[in-house]
């Protein structure tokens, strides 16, 4: 068997925690819909992170790819609605197909 380069080859990893404010949780938590809800929540977070990344390489056009995990207690076991999100450090620009 053949050995491969990897796909993004030297593509580093970065972690950004987002964890939803105090005053929020128990309407999150007593939502009829919660999967709904946390759905949106995590589309939330892509979408501002996607943002964010795009204002610091000043290109609107980058597309950016994320694996996000809700996790909704802490480590004490009380609700604390938070997600992991991890994506590369980069992104791909929808502009040039190249």
């Amino acid at each position: 068997m053949q050995d491969r380069d990897p796909p993004f080859p030297r593509c580093r990893l970065r972690q950004v925690v987002l964890t939803l404010p105090e005053q929020p949780r128990i309407p999150f938590y007593n939502h009829p819909n919660q999967d709904k809800l946390y759905s949106k929540f995590m589309g939330l977070a892509h979408t501002c992170l996607e943002e964010l990344i795009c204002k610091m390489f000043g290109t609107p056009g980058y597309k950016v790819e994320m694996i996000v995990f809700l996790h909704a207690h802490g480590r004490r076991g009380s609700y604390n609605l938070h997600l992991h999100v991890i994506f590369a450090e980069g992104a791909f620009d929808s502009e040039n197909t190249e």
